[in-house]
């Protein structure tokens, strides 16, 4: 029984994997998408050479190759270049069994003329009537090109030539504005229409929706607001926004990478200073005035965490203009959104079997966060 046994094979022992040791051949052609340099002989100024002008290219035709071509088109233009008075001749009479073609058609009609009602039968007979539709459609009243195209008085209407026409075809592509224009929730009367265009100088830039999990103020800024709110005959209502009078929605975001380790990226947050806030707050209340030249100063302020959501969006960033030209608003597409959370610092968690190795292990990693980062931003506006 044991030599049996010794002998006998599972079926499982016969299943194994194969390993095929032979590598695959080169790919036979690169890539599609990898750019490949070009060589230097490449880069040589051609010289003919008498030989070369002298040799003569032979044409090798191929009658699988060929193309077609209308023959009595071809016999026409030889006819019309040897013997033109032969062509050009009028006809004498017209064969007989061209005749019918001459003929105006008169099916179809009934005695005053007027076409005839269309039989009112199922799908399955109506293919007894197929021919004679067809045959009334060829002898419509109006022209060919109201069928294929427009009119010729039509075509003249629409024909701009001229700078001013193209104008005028412009504006007659938007609708007569409405007098009596509602807002479909609050039925607000609308005083004012603005016209919305895409703005062409900045499409090319790429904005994002930023949203913070926290307050993105400092703790100097927050006193102060807690201040404001405090005083007696605060209304919200009645004054502008708090990231308005102390500059913080003009903070700067910056992209960090710890060289210790690449795939920890985060952004810090800058805040300008208070001369830096007068100076950019007393820009936005009138900002044709602009911006002096001077160094605006921003510190460093929280270290952020993102996440990007690069999907399609549907918001618009709309921007008003007051210039020579008017009012106007421009828009531009918002391309992606930005979710950032405050950094926490990395807590190394021990057992208590690891008490004594702690003090060791907490300078073995502490050179992660021995580096230098930026604390103070310097930001000068120039004029253009």
């Amino acid at each position: 029984m044991s030599s049996k046994r010794q002998g006998y094979k599972f079926r499982s022992d016969y299943i194994c994997r194969v390993r095929y040791r032979n590598t695959l051949p080169p790919v036979p052609y690169a890539p599609k998408m990898l750019t490949i340099p070009s060589l230097v002989e490449r880069h040589v100024p051609y010289q003919s050479t008498s030989l070369v002008e002298q040799t003569p290219y032979s044409l090798i035709m191929d009658q699988s190759a060929s193309i077609p071509f209308d023959k009595a088109l071809v016999d026409y233009l030889d006819a019309m270049e040897s013997h033109p008075e032969e062509v050009s001749e009028p006809m004498e009479g017209v064969a007989e069994e061209d005749k019918i073609l001459m003929s105006e058609p008169t099916d179809g009609q009934g005695a005053s003329g007027l076409y005839t009602r269309k039989p009112n039968v199922t799908w399955l007979r109506r293919s007894e009537y197929i021919a004679q539709e067809t045959r009334g459609i060829s002898n419509r009243k109006e022209g060919v090109e109201n069928k294929f195209a427009m009119s010729a008085a039509a075509a003249k209407k629409r024909n701009y030539s001229t700078r001013e026409e193209q104008i005028a075809g412009v504006e007659n592509t938007f609708k007569p504005l409405p007098e009596d224009l509602r807002h479909p929730q609050t039925k607000s009367r609308a005083k004012k229409i603005i016209p919305l265009l895409p703005d062409t100088e900045c499409w090319e830039n790429i904005y994002t929706i930023g949203q913070f999990s926290t307050e993105p103020a400092d703790e100097a800024r927050m006193a102060k607001r807690r201040a404001v709110e405090s005083s007696p005959g605060f209304n919200p209502s009645k004054r502008p926004r708090f990231s308005e009078t102390d500059a913080t929605d003009r903070g700067i975001l910056r992209p960090m990478v710890n060289p210790h380790d690449p795939d920890d990226t985060y952004l810090v947050w800058f805040l300008p200073d208070a001369e830096s806030t007068k100076r950019l707050v007393k820009q936005k209340e009138d900002p044709l005035e602009g911006l002096s030249e001077d160094v605006l100063q921003y510190h460093a302020v929280h270290d952020y965490e993102y996440k990007n959501d690069a999907s399609n969006s549907k918001h618009l960033l709309l921007s008003v203009h007051i210039d020579d030209h008017g009012e106007r608003v421009v828009y531009c597409p918002i391309r992606s959104k930005m979710v950032v959370r405050k950094k926490r610092a990395q807590v190394m968690l021990y057992s208590i079997d690891q008490l004594d190795s702690c003090f060791l292990q907490s300078a073995q990693f502490s050179y992660l966060d021995d580096y230098e980062k930026p604390n103070v931003l310097t930001v000068t506006y120039t004029k253009g």
